[in-house]
């Protein structure tokens, strides 16, 4: 963790190395082997709930930094709660 400068007396922010909104799960298909040359499946922010199918590993990273860019950082208060975009797809 690193700890950010104080613009006042307050004690300092302590931000995660591993923040939790920046969170991911990865499920590959069933075809996806080291042999068999494929490299598919679904990729799920764990704070939106927002998920993707991708079909190479190029993708995959696209994905990652697409949801990344979209969702902006959480401000202290929020650490710990779920961000607030909506996903119908989650139900």
């Amino acid at each position: 963790m690193k700890a950010k400068k104080p613009d006042s007396q307050e004690p300092p922010i302590v931000e995660p190395a591993l923040p939790s909104w920046k969170a991911f799960v990865i499920q590959l298909s069933h075809d996806t082997t080291p042999d068999s040359g494929i490299f598919a499946g679904r990729i799920e922010h764990l704070s939106s709930g927002r998920r993707q199918r991708f079909a190479s590993g190029k993708e995959l990273l696209a994905m990652v930094m697409r949801l990344l860019s979209d969702l902006d950082a959480p401000s202290t208060a929020q650490c710990g709660q779920r961000l607030s975009k909506p996903n119908p797809e989650r139900r």
